[in-house]
Parts: C-alpha cells; sequence; structure tokens
C-alpha cells in the first residue's frame, strides 16, 4: 500500500495522470480509506471478504466516505452496493466540513478542473444546456415541459438545494452560494448526506426568481429523457460556462432552442441588457442593442429585466435539438464492468 495509492485512486475516479488528483485525495483520505475505495465497487460483505478485515468496520468506513461524497450506493437484493461516484469535485466540495482543507485544498479543484477535467468537453455528449427564463420567451411559442425550469419543477418528486460547488471552489464572485438545485433520486442523495435542504415547489420557483434577479443563468443536463439538477451559476465560475466561455471548449454547454430579439421602438437605450449578458452577444449601436446571433445563448436575462419590454426571445431551433436521452445525473456511479 501507501507511496503511488492515491495515484491510483486517481485513475479510478477516470484522471490517470492528473497533477492534481492525487494531491486533492491525499488531503482527504487516509490510506486505508483509499484502499477500501480501490477494491469498490462491492458490498460491505464484498469489501470485507476482498481485504480480510472486519466487516463492522468496512461498514463504518464505507458510511464515512458516502457521507464525505467519495461513494454512492444502490440498493442490489436488499444490500447496499457501493461504488465510485461519478462526480468526485461537486460530491466533496458540498461537503458540510469542507473548510477544514483550507484554501489551497479548493485551488487545487480549480486548476483541475480548468486544466484537465474540462478536456471532456472538446467532445459532445456530456454537456449543459441553457434554458431560458419562462417569462422572456415570445407568447404563443411552443414551450416543451424539460425546457424551463417551472416545466421540470412541475414533475419533480423531490427537490433539494445545495450550495454552489462551482462558486465554492473558484471564488470569482459574490453571487449567492445556495442556489444549485437537485431533483428527485439527486434530491433524496444530497438530503440523505446532509449538505442540502428539502424545497417546496413553490420554495423553488421563488428561489429561480431570486436567480434570474442576481443575473444568473439556468442550465440543466441535455437530454429530454430525465433532468436531474438545475444549475444557476455565472460564466466566472460554473464549470460548464468557464469551460466554454474561457477555455473555448465547444461543447462544454449548448445554446436553447431560443434567441434574444429587439423591438427598437420600444427600447430606450437603458443598456441595462448590455450588462446582464454574460456571453458577449450584446452590443450598443447608436445607443440601441444590437443582438450577435452566433453569440446568443437564449438565456433570457437580457429580457427579464428589461424594462421597456423591448426585448423577447424567439424560437429559431426545432425540438430535435434536444437530444432524445437521459441527461448525465449529477452524481451517479462510475460504471464499471464488475
Amino acid at each position: 500500500m501507501g507511496g503511488n495509492i492515491y495515484c491510483r485512486l486517481s485513475q479510478a475516479y477516470g484522471f490517470p495522470g492528473s497533477k492534481y488528483l492525487p494531491k486533492i485525495l491525499e488531503k482527504c483520505l487516509t490510506e486505508r480509506e483509499a484502499e477500501i475505495l480501490l477494491s469498490l465497487p462491492g458490498t460491505v460483505e464484498e469489501i470485507a471478504s476482498k481485504l480480510r478485515v472486519d466487516a463492522a468496520n468496512v461498514r463504518f468506513i464505507l458510511g464515512e466516505l458516502f457521507r464525505k461524497g467519495f461513494v454512492f450506493y444502490q440498493s442490489v437484493g436488499g444490500k447496499r452496493r457501493y461504488s465510485l461516484i461519478n462526480n468526485l469535485r461537486d460530491a466533496i466540495v458540498i461537503n458540510n466540513r469542507i473548510d477544514q482543507f483550507g484554501e489551497e485544498f479548493l485551488d487545487l479543484w480549480a486548476r483541475m478542473y480548468d486544466e484537465e477535467a474540462s478536456r471532456a468537453f472538446d467532445a459532445a455528449g456530456s454537456e449543459a444546456r441553457v434554458i431560458p427564463v419562462h417569462q422572456t420567451i415570445e407568447p404563443g411559442t411552443e414551450i416543451l415541459p424539460y425546457e424551463t425550469a417551472f416545466g421540470l419543477l412541475d414533475k419533480a418528486e423531490a427537490i433539494a438545494v445545495m450550495r454552489c460547488p462551482c462558486r465554492i471552489t473558484n471564488r470569482k464572485c459574490d453571487n449567492p452560494l445556495e442556489t444549485c438545485i437537485s431533483l428527485n433520486e439527486v434530491a433524496k442523495y444530497v438530503l440523505e448526506r446532509g449538505v442540502g435542504r428539502k424545497l417546496t415547489r413553490q420554495e423553488a420557483c421563488s428561489l429561480l426568481h431570486q436567480c434570474e434577479d442576481a443575473g444568473l443563468i439556468h442550465q440543466v443536463g441535455n437530454g429530454s429523457l430525465g433532468v436531474s439538477w438545475i444549475c444557476n451559476c455565472c460564466t466566472c465560475c460554473c464549470v460548464y460556462l468557464r469551460a466554454q466561455m474561457i477555455s473555448g471548449r465547444k461543447y462544454a454547454t449548448v445554446r436553447s432552442r431560443y434567441r434574444a430579439t429587439v423591438d427598437l421602438r420600444l427600447c430606450d437605450g437603458c443598456a441595462l441588457c448590455l450588462e446582464r449578458c454574460h456571453f458577449g452577444a450584446v452590443a450598443m449601436v447608436n445607443s440601441k442593442p444590437v443582438v450577435d446571433e452566433e453569440k446568443c445563448f437564449g438565456c433570457g436575462l437580457c429580457a427579464s429585466r428589461c424594462p421597456t419590454r423591448a426585448i423577447n426571445l424567439v424560437q429559431i431551433r426545432e425540438p430535435e435539438h434536444i437530444p432524445t436521452r437521459e441527461a448525465e445525473a449529477l452524481f451517479s456511479p462510475i460504471p464499471t464492468s464488475l
């Protein structure tokens, strides 16, 4: 054991050769905890047998690792079968005990995501999708239930909110932290770990309005068959938006089906839309806003606070723009062959 165990564990989490993850793991885990993680997936009894250690001790350690955010479990035959979690940073960073690791710990995560994890967004398939502020869409337009935050809340069986792991990690702004909404099974996971609080639908809707007021962009997993989270974030901190806007990762987040348009007859030239656009899509020409069609992501933040209601979102993409697939869960086990 020892030596390179954290490098081996970094590889098991999907980051072989990472400059940062082994250092992060060493700050969080004992070598015994790392050894148990490397023995996954399995039940308590299977891991105890594999490592030839006491099952009660393994059960205690796995319980701690679940609360700390390193593992995920599913019930199989009435027993908990543990696996490594797929979204390690977010699971750990929302831990209520994260402050004990200090600023250096968060700096390591920030560098890892900017330099290493964001590479995954050079290929399509694991991206987020911007969803528009509902009331900014042009009246009479067909709105699909999985492309507005309020539509998703209508169908949710459980709703929870937790601190935004992106803003905790990157610390680039003073926007509110408790803005990351989870739904259904992910919400139950967040509540079981004690790293979030339960919301009613009315409370969640109120939170979304607060996020819109603060100029935060709504995002979800990019799929039409199931969405488990609603991110409310900013281009300076968000993993997806930073990768897209700062690191140039083409597939980090995709546009909504809409684009902002301006009725110049109503516009008073206040330029509030210029201030609220995260994507550099608005420019003032002769004291009037002009929308760059190539840069607009259709988030609706410009329209949502337009004092003269001169801006609306119009549909420019067909429903097929949103892929027919399960959106990637915020937290789930790492797939294995075992």
